[in-house]
């Protein structure tokens, strides 16, 4: 009997766990060709490949679970710093991740939890990020490597003395410089996943739970 109840209580939670997919946008962090030094100025790169839309997971709301980046060699002394943004077919800034903060030259891998929703239902989101030097203004900026091989991207050089208040939602971005297919490409991914839905099963679960309580107890 114990071990019929263990199946009935564990099998609602095993078929939530199995629903849960997740997407890696971007180019692979292991992909671009002849990966080697950052940018030395700070600005705002966007993935004109790495794409976001209602074929992620199904469209609808998402949430972003981890970034992972290779940061320079002398990248991660503490003061370099990127925040993942999310940009709209208007070029306009439609979502922005967390201030992250490589601690290890090359790969760093970033859980996120409380990030703001990603809304996948108005079209294309491509991936950006906005690199920085903290305090100074295009003096070692970038914080990830980059080589060949992207799928198109452009840059907007933007002012590294503001920080994480450079960026917000509805912020233009604009292309001071642009790579073509198998130009540049920048070592950066970004995990999304759907929001759980609210589900019946956990509840049906612990009704279980408490039904086979009460029987013992009897």
């Amino acid at each position: 009997m114990n071990k019929k109840f263990a199946s009935f209580i564990l099998t609602p939670f095993i078929l939530i766990g199995m629903a849960n997919a997740a997407t890696v946008i971007g180019d692979g962090v292991a992909v671009a060709d002849g990966t080697g030094n950052p940018d030395g100025w700070s600005g705002i790169t966007v993935l004109e490949s790495a794409i976001i839309n209602s074929a992620t997971e199904g469209g609808g709301l998402l949430q972003a679970t981890s970034v992972s980046m290779l940061a320079g060699a002398d990248r991660a002394g503490g003061t370099h710093h990127i925040i993942p943004l999310l940009v709209n077919s208007s070029n306009e800034i439609a979502w922005v991740g967390p201030q992250l903060t490589p601690t290890v030259p090359g790969l760093n891998t970033f859980a996120i939890s409380g990030a703001a929703t990603i809304d996948a239902t108005g079209g294309d989101l491509r991936l950006g990020v906005w690199q920085w030097n903290e305090g100074v203004n295009n003096s070692a900026g970038g914080t990830i490597t980059f080589g060949n091989g992207g799928g198109g991207m452009f840059q907007m050089d933007v002012d590294g003395t503001l920080g994480a208040d450079a960026v917000a939602v509805g912020n233009a971005v604009s292309s001071g410089h642009a790579s073509g297919a198998g130009g540049r490409d920048y070592n950066i991914d970004l995990t999304v996943a759907p929001i759980p839905e609210p589900s019946v099963f956990p509840l049906i679960a612990l009704s279980g739970l408490g039904l086979l309580l009460r029987r013992r107890r009897s």
